[in-house]
């Protein structure tokens, strides 16, 4: 089967619900998570990349992105230079560092949030 894609188009990685990563794992694009990952899940601050954390997954680790959509569990600091939405059955134990956030009713959060704007006011 052959994969095409528009020039400027971004591809998407599906990880399925039966996969469980140990280890880090670095992308570009974007990545809907269903499965589990123990690891770091890292994307470079100045790409387009977005992750989508589905309701049935679960990252133990840290999390590197600047898009960040979260129905799942996280277990670990998040930094999202962009943008974190925490959906209605979230669950996040860490600190979130974010340029902007929003958070709907029903997410739950045991952790800091630190604004990546005011620390660079701070500087």
């Amino acid at each position: 089967m052959t994969k095409t894609t528009t020039p400027g188009a971004v591809a998407a990685s599906l990880f399925e619900t039966d996969i469980e990563i140990v280890g880090d794992v670095s992308f570009g694009g974007e990545l809907y998570l269903q499965g589990r990952v123990n690891g770091n899940l890292v994307a470079p601050n100045d790409s387009n990349a977005s992750l989508f954390l589905q309701e049935s997954s679960e990252v133990i680790g840290e999390i590197r992105v600047p898009l960040l959509i979260v129905s799942g569990k996280v277990s670990g600091d998040i930094f999202s230079t962009r943008r974190i939405s925490l959906k209605a059955g979230a669950e996040v134990v860490g600190n979130i560092h974010y340029a902007e956030i929003h958070v709907e009713q029903g997410a739950s959060i045991n952790g800091s949030l630190v604004s990546l704007r005011e620390l660079e006011g701070k500087s």
